[in-house]
């Protein structure tokens, strides 16, 4: 029953959804105010990025260096330096970029932001916190839209991020992620631990379509040998 009720608002909330971000819109958190042009994800409509927000909220964050992969409209990044942070922001697709840009001037912030697929456009740093809504389904990008959502028919996203990660941290980093119960959470978390890293869960939300969310640290295991 539960599925079939999916399928049916599905069927009618997701062209909805598209017609609705054909445009410009606004979303307003506390006393910011975001941009979100077509083709980047929308914080407002999907629940992933307050949740993730509202992890790192509970956390001091102030004069740490932050790097959020995949920011979006920049709305972690554009509050994570109102708290003083020395934040790094980046994303794949261009519109995102020049939106987080655009975000943290009209909220008078300084964010350095990079058009960067994963790290590869990243200067060479240690970060106190790396922050991440990644694309977590399994399919093949066929649009600048989908690079929210998908990372690649074989996880090709996870494979870079975890080859990679080692190198953007310190023994003390801390690594958040959301994930949805939706995606493939066991192939991912293999591919983590292929790395040797390990998904330590810290928190979960009921959610609408895809059952719950979860808040994982990414927690290196060479470190602890």
């Amino acid at each position: 029953m539960r599925k079939l009720f999916k399928r049916v608002v599905s069927f009618f909330l997701i062209p909805i959804t598209r017609w609705y971000l054909r445009k410009e819109r606004t979303h307003r958190y506390g006393k910011l105010t975001i941009k979100i042009p077509p083709t980047v994800f929308h914080p407002g409509l999907f629940p992933s990025t307050h949740f993730l927000l509202t992890y790192v909220q509970e956390h001091n964050i102030y004069n740490k260096t932050i790097l959020e992969l995949g920011c979006g409209s920049g709305l972690i990044s554009v509050w994570a330096a109102t708290q003083n942070a020395k934040v790094v922001s980046c994303d794949l697709n261009p519109v995102a970029v020049k939106a987080c840009r655009e975000n943290a001037i009209q909220n008078h912030v300084d964010i350095e932001v990079y058009q960067s697929d994963l790290f590869v456009g990243i200067p060479d740093t240690k970060f106190d916190w790396i922050i991440i809504n990644p694309p977590y389904y399994a399919k093949k990008v066929k649009n600048p839209e989908e690079l929210a959502w998908h990372c690649g028919e074989y996880f090709e996203y996870f494979e870079r991020l975890f080859s990679d990660l080692r190198t953007y941290t310190h023994n003390s980093s801390h690594v958040a992620m959301v994930l949805t119960q939706g995606c493939d959470l066991d192939s991912i978390r293999k591919i983590a631990n292929r790395h040797n890293f390990q998904l330590e869960l810290k928190r979960e939300k009921h959610v609408l379509f895809d059952g719950k969310d979860f808040i994982f640290e990414i927690q290196d295991l060479q470190t602890r040998q």
